[in-house]
């Protein structure tokens, strides 16, 4: 085995990108709508044995309630990143009008194919944000923090003005826990009868690289298989309660209210997780 993969190494390596990427890079290959990446990403989304991409059950009702909390049922609210629709459709149920938004084309077919009563839309909720005015905006899962600050002051910008007056953006982050949680790393796995990444064998170079002035993490992966070779980065950046309703303040947000242990123990975040409301 181990001479296997040297060889693989010795072929492929000369492709790879193994060196420390630049701020907020983007790589070629996007997790989200890689073809067959995006059909394990709802896989994972469906798993109820882990908080993983959606969260299981119990962990997707406690967001739920805590934002029936905040808008009145029979609003209309915009779901940024919405995944295969399973929050939307408890939403739906509780008597909210909902539109979905997601750039992961499976996810979106699966949440059409099992409710008729939304609106879902495949797409990049940056550059095709939904038009009309929604009472209420949310952006579950931290996925505020996987983009770079300028993407995410164009996006929150865009959630202001089409909010209508007094209505709320909801969305949870990465606290500074999260360098508790986490460590620059790096290490090979070995597939061989196709996993997560492929559906062939293949070796997976994976790294974590910290960024504490600018408070982030990349997690990059160097996907080898015999056809291709695949580079992949996905940004987690995390941030204060200060550093949040100062953003915030500056978009023009007013009555933020942070709120932590929304979810108590969980497997994907835990303590170092905060949910957010801010009023226009």
């Amino acid at each position: 085995m181990d001479s296997l993969i040297t060889e693989f190494i010795s072929i492929k390596y000369m492709n790879i990108k193994n060196t420390k990427p630049a701020l907020f890079e983007k790589s070629a290959c996007n997790i989200w709508t890689d073809p067959y990446i995006q059909q394990q990403m709802l896989k994972a989304h469906l798993d109820q044995s882990t908080d993983g991409a959606s969260r299981k059950m119990d962990s997707i009702y406690k967001v739920v309630d805590y934002i029936k909390g905040i808008v009145c049922p029979g609003t209309h609210i915009l779901d940024l990143g919405c995944g295969p629709g399973l929050y939307a459709g408890i939403l739906r149920d509780a008597g909210y009008q909902i539109t979905g938004i997601d750039f992961n084309k499976a996810s979106i077919d699966y949440a059409v194919s099992c409710r008729k009563d939304i609106n879902y839309i495949q797409g990049d909720y940056i550059r095709e944000y939904p038009e009309g005015h929604f009472d209420a905006v949310m952006m579950i899962y931290c996925d505020m923090g996987t983009h770079s600050d300028q993407e995410r002051d164009v996006l929150l910008d865009k959630i202001y003005h089409s909010l209508v007056d007094g209505g709320k953006l909801i969305f949870d982050v990465f606290t500074e826990k999260l360098i508790e949680d986490r460590t620059e790393n790096q290490h090979w796995e070995y597939v061989s009868s196709g996993g997560f990444w492929s559906k062939s064998d293949y070796l997976l170079l994976s790294q974590t690289f910290h960024y504490p002035e600018e408070k982030c993490f990349a997690c990059q992966y160097n996907l080898l298989t015999d056809n291709e070779t695949k580079h992949i980065i996905v940004w987690d950046r995390y941030y204060g309660e200060g550093e949040i309703c100062e953003l915030l303040g500056k978009i023009g947000f007013k009555d933020i209210k942070i709120s932590t242990g929304v979810l108590g123990d969980n497997d994907f975040t835990s303590s170092n997780e905060m949910f957010v409301i801010a009023e226009k």
